[in-house]
């Protein structure tokens, strides 16, 4: 005789078996409906800030300027501009209203990025004789109390005039990554502590072109642009991603053309980069392993906004 199964049994795997799937369907698909990715792009030889959301659509155009950056609560975008012959930093808010001018300075200076509490911008600068990276409090004060902008220099000017550029502020704030030429014209990766510039540590030994780093959103992983892959200096760059102290080297492009600019998603899950090719520079997205890459059209120099919480229209 057949043992019959309790039906209050029965409603219970059928709930958990309910359960497993929903929770898989979510797992498999991220929603990154609420975050926007800031671009460059190019229209004869003008160059504007746009944002579009995750998947490319609603696209707009905001200011002209290039290197978008945003704010760690995305409701800004710091930019660089040229205005009167001269390139500075401004912000502004996500939705291209309040423009305002950040930097002053006769030098070109260019590429912020934005620290994680939101008070400071570091930027790259020519004002000491050589490009370097500087940082500056984003306002002078809160109306009650003055402190200042507090601008510092992070990197130092060298007798052979070798740059330190194209930086980004870790998540966790204690870090800068940037590219350094420092051996020769073939930049290698390297990061220091993000207060002062001290404790540099070099983590790419490629003698290729290793360029424009940027960070996992956990703090842990840098990726950058190289072409290690190729001939010396090739310049046909691809997408790698590293641990923060240079192991577990990862390639996760390839491409025909030059991979560049990767930032990934507030999540985790996916990179955005820009692939230029001789005429023309697209938008991909790709899954963090590198797989299933998506063109979001035009643009360059891609930036993924945090999780916004209060959209600007």
């Amino acid at each position: 005789m057949k043992k019959k199964t309790p039906f209050i049994l029965i409603l219970t795997q059928v709930f958990l078996v309910y359960s497993v799937l929903l929770s898989g369907d979510q797992t498999s698909s991220p929603d990154l409906s609420n975050t926007k990715i800031a671009f460059t792009l190019n229209e004869n030889n003008d160059y504007f800030i746009c944002v579009m959301d995750h998947d490319g659509s609603n696209k707009k155009k905001l200011a002209k300027g290039v290197s978008p950056c945003w704010s760690p609560d995305g409701q800004k975008v710091a930019f660089a501009a040229e205005k009167n012959g001269n390139w500075d930093i401004y912000y502004m808010n996500s939705d291209g209203t309040d423009i305002t001018r950040l930097t002053t300075h006769a030098a070109e200076d260019i590429y912020p990025s934005w620290s994680p509490d939101g008070s400071m911008i570091a930027f790259n600068s020519e004002r000491s004789g050589s490009s370097q990276i500087w940082r500056t409090n984003v306002t002078d004060g809160n109306g009650k109390e003055m402190w200042g902008y507090n601008l510092t220099q992070l990197t130092k000017d060298t007798p052979h005039k070798r740059i330190n550029n194209f930086h980004s502020w870790s998540p966790n704030g204690l870090w800068l990554a940037f590219e350094a030429d420092r051996d020769r014209d073939d930049p290698e990766i390297y990061m220091a502590n993000a207060v002062d510039g001290t404790n540099q540590q070099r983590l790419t030994f490629t003698r290729a072109l290793d360029e424009v780093p940027s960070w996992s959103p956990d703090s842990k992983q840098i990726l950058f642009s190289s072409d290690m892959h190729d001939k010396p200096q090739s310049r046909n760059y691809d997408i790698y991603i590293m641990n923060i102290d240079g192991s577990n080297l990862r390639r996760l492009t390839k491409t025909e053309g030059a991979a560049s600019y990767p930032s990934m998603s507030p999540d985790g899950s996916k990179i955005a980069f820009d692939l230029g090719t001789e005429n023309n520079s697209e938008i991909y997205v790709i899954e963090k392993n590198g797989s299933k890459p998506i063109c979001l059209g035009k643009g360059s120099d891609p930036a993924w906004s945090p999780f916004i919480k209060n959209k600007h229209p």
